[in-house]
């Protein structure tokens, strides 16, 4: 995998309050990560110094190879990055604002941002102004702006603040498209984890500046089964010896974490039965990304 983001020990202090701890981490090219924190844990510090509008204490930041401070335009030139709602003028059409943020550019043709405006599924309303624009049109407007100098990298802080379910869809079809078909590593910071759990690959959460887990976010390797059974000393003794799992007894039902090489519980259903042992129930219990957050982030 090629890193497209490297955050080695990297460190912020403010008014002698470290708001950033010795954070690492890499993101990898074509990659949609999930930036996940409660509020104050320094989410939207660690992505201004990312793009460069605050300075770093300490530690590096390294964009396609481009150190932020140090080779900073180089850097730069690879992001590209949405803020909450995205900043355009409301009497102006979509087509004009594009036409207007072309400019800060070079070599924007005309056809690239057709190209850009037909990726977003704007091209029937791109001539219409923009204060008659739903948020979730803003919000693929603003992807659109985005991605005029083909970055590497796009940042969206909050991106689905104020949007409904279908413009939520419609942002996550984006972001998912972007990576799959363009290679571009994404960094999403939300307080919606149903959200980011529908569209990223990893997440990073960061708790008082710390960074205190990076996980798969669909990670199927461990998945836990509430069993009932007639007898769960027989089962349990029956699981370890014949599957290698150690279980757990709770109650009146068993906790059954299946190994990564069992593709599903049929195996363990047929051998209970085998053997006599009767099943009232089966019940699928992996932890949801809420679950595993409110764990991570409990004090």
């Amino acid at each position: 995998m090629t890193t497209t983001i490297a955050i080695d020990k990297v460190g912020k202090t403010i008014n002698r309050k470290e708001i950033i701890k010795d954070l690492s981490l890499t993101i990898n090219e074509g990659e949609v990560l999930g930036l996940l924190g409660p509020n104050g844990a320094g989410k939207t510090t660690l992505i201004r110094m990312i793009v460069g509008l605050i300075d770093i204490t300490e530690g590096q930041i390294s964009v396609c190879g481009h150190d932020v401070e140090n080779e900073h335009r180089d850097a730069l030139g690879n992001i590209g990055a949405i803020v909450e709602n995205p900043e355009m003028y409301p009497f102006f059409s979509g087509q004009k604002n594009l036409d207007y943020f072309a400019r800060m550019h070079n070599g924007v043709s005309k056809e690239k941002i057709a190209e850009l405006v037909d990726f977003v599924n704007l091209t029937d309303r791109i001539n219409d102004k923009v204060k008659d624009y739903s948020l979730g049109m803003k919000q693929r407007l603003g992807i659109a702006q985005a991605l005029m100098n083909d970055p590497k990298v796009l940042i969206l802080d909050e991106p689905t603040n104020g949007l409904d379910p279908a413009g939520m869809q419609e942002l996550r079809r984006h972001i998912r498209m972007l990576a799959k078909e363009k290679n571009v590593t994404v960094i999403v910071s939300s307080h919606l984890l149903s959200e980011i759990e529908l569209m990223c690959d990893r997440i990073a959460i960061i708790k008082k500046g710390e960074l205190i887990a990076v996980e798969n976010v669909r990670d199927e390797a461990k998945q836990v089964y509430h069993f009932k059974v007639s007898e769960p000393e027989k089962a349990q003794v029956l699981l370890q010896e014949q599957f290698d799992i150690i279980s757990q007894l709770l109650e009146d039902y068993l906790v059954v974490e299946l190994p990564a090489e069992l593709s599903d519980v049929s195996s363990l259903v047929k051998a209970f039965v085998n053997n006599g042992i009767a099943i009232y129930s089966v019940e699928p219990k992996n932890h949801s990304l809420e679950d595993r957050f409110l764990h991570l982030t409990a004090e």
